[in-house]
């Protein structure tokens, strides 16, 4: 059984690497039409091959104080989330089966793999087996996200992520949003391995895919994975100013190191006018100008639309139209039963046919109108335990936050509650979850081992 736990803990290591490839062959299948989902089957089954894991770990720590909660906790989430399927059953006008338990089963993959990357970490940190996979599985999963972005570009057969501006491009990734938040919450994971790695300069070459990995992150055209961009570039250059300072002994190299920031930054900043993104920034303008005009006409503009003009231009932009989305959600709510209200109204709240079905798409949102109150608070209560230990590790540790392995850390995890609420597509989607679990379980062992110890663990780290 140990045998197993430490082959399966290396294997899920190794699983994030294939997440492009399994994402790429899933988009290539809905854009032809095929009903059957390449990537969501083989989630599934590694996520039911992960209970069973799961289960195998508890058993071998079934002393364990932490495993009896563990197990506590996913026996109280499986009858929240089975009660609330059925109240559904019972409430809702459409209660479409296939969906309702499809999205249960994507929601059920976050907590799932959270815990099993908070183990499979622990067994293969002692014996530093972690320092050989991670960042560097991350690393390599986005240079072939990039590889697929750019070739997809070059022989014109990217998909388009905003069909409705024909602008942007998301490769052969089907869903340009999910596209956005897997580069937004890896890149700063990306920038900590390429830096650690350039100890010379002989070894700039992987700068080199850092800038390849923005040229394919500029392409997808959204305003997420260019704030994303930003924010991870100004924790690396705010990260080298502050070592910078208590380094006397290195200042030539974080100078160079500095340097490079600064120019990469630059070079964003200059490029951005001929980007997709700001061209969407200047087609939302025209579009709400046009709506106006045509609100003005006998034939009208409909009732979300006259919402969506009337929302501040900033918000709307910002949030893609997602505020109108959860006002309706949200007038569906007010109805719903009381049950409903404890429990959740399942997917997209309430809907008379499959067509009008609509998520929110912002995740806090979403799950809040999908498990009810109870269900939320249950559902979220392994990020929210993640999320204040973190906190209080960066409070209480703050002086010692300013290594590359830290602010990096700090700017992906931030990134991905972040991205949760602005575009959705990170917690309760599968292939972004998974990414963003895996740097959340990694920043929980390190924070860990600092507080018990008393000493940032240096040799769980980028291997040079």
């Amino acid at each position: 059984m140990q045998s197993f736990i430490k082959k399966y803990s290396i294997f899920l290591m190794l699983y994030i690497v294939f997440q492009p490839v399994l994402d790429a062959v899933t988009g290539l299948m809905t854009q032809a039409h095929m009903n059957v989902s390449f990537g969501v089957l083989i989630r599934m089954a590694v996520m039911a091959v992960t209970v069973f894991y799961l289960l195998i770990f508890l058993i071998l720590n079934r002393d364990n104080r932490h495993g009896f909660m563990m197990i506590g906790y996913f026996v109280l989430l499986a009858v929240v989330s089975a009660i609330s399927l059925f109240i559904n059953y019972k409430t809702k006008v459409l209660f479409v089966t296939t969906l309702e338990v499809t999205t249960l089963a994507k929601s059920l993959y976050y907590p799932i793999m959270l815990l099993a990357y908070l183990y499979a970490f622990e067994e293969l940190a002692e014996d530093r087996i972690i320092n050989r996979f991670f960042p560097k599985v991350i690393f390599f999963a986005v240079n072939i996200i990039s590889i697929i972005m750019i070739v997809a570009h070059f022989t014109n057969t990217s998909f388009s992520s905003y069909s409705y501006y024909k602008l942007g491009e998301s490769g052969w990734f089907f869903a340009a949003n999910e596209l956005s938040a897997i580069v937004s919450i890896t890149f700063p994971i990306m920038i900590w391995y390429a830096l650690k790695k350039i100890n010379t300069w002989s070894r700039i070459y992987y700068w080199i895919t850092i800038i390849i990995a923005i040229y394919a992150d500029l392409l997808i055209g959204t305003k997420g994975s260019l704030l994303a961009l930003l924010f991870s570039i100004c924790m690396g250059i705010l990260a080298t100013i502050v070592q910078f300072f208590m380094y006397k002994d290195s200042r030539k190299y974080f100078v160079g190191i500095f340097a490079m920031l600064v120019i990469t930054l630059g070079g964003i900043v200059v490029a951005y006018p001929a980007m997709a993104v700001s061209k969407t920034s200047e087609l939302h303008t025209e579009m709400i100008k046009d709506k106006k005009q045509k609100a003005k006409t006998k034939k009208g503009i409909t009732k979300d639309q006259k919402k969506y003009v009337q929302t501040n231009k900033t918000v709307s932009y910002l949030f893609s139209g997602r505020t109108v989305y959860f006002e309706n959600a949200a007038h569906n709510f007010s109805k719903a039963t009381p049950a409903q209200k404890i429990f959740g109204m399942g997917y997209a709240t309430s809907f008379k046919h499959e067509r009008d079905a609509k998520l929110v798409e912002m995740d806090y949102v979403d799950i809040f109108f999908q498990f009810g109150l109870i269900g939320t608070i249950v559902y979220m209560v392994p990020l929210l335990y993640c999320l204040i230990y973190l906190i209080g590790a960066f409070l209480r540790k703050f002086k010692y936050m300013w290594s590359y392995k830290w602010a990096m850390l700090v700017a992906s995890v931030a990134l991905g509650f972040g991205m949760a609420l602005m575009t959705g597509h990170v917690i309760e989607a599968p292939s972004v979850s998974i990414y963003f679990v895996s740097v959340l379980a990694y920043a929980m062992l390190n924070a860990k081992i600092f507080l018990r110890t008393n000493e940032d663990p240096y040799t769980i780290d980028v291997e040079s």
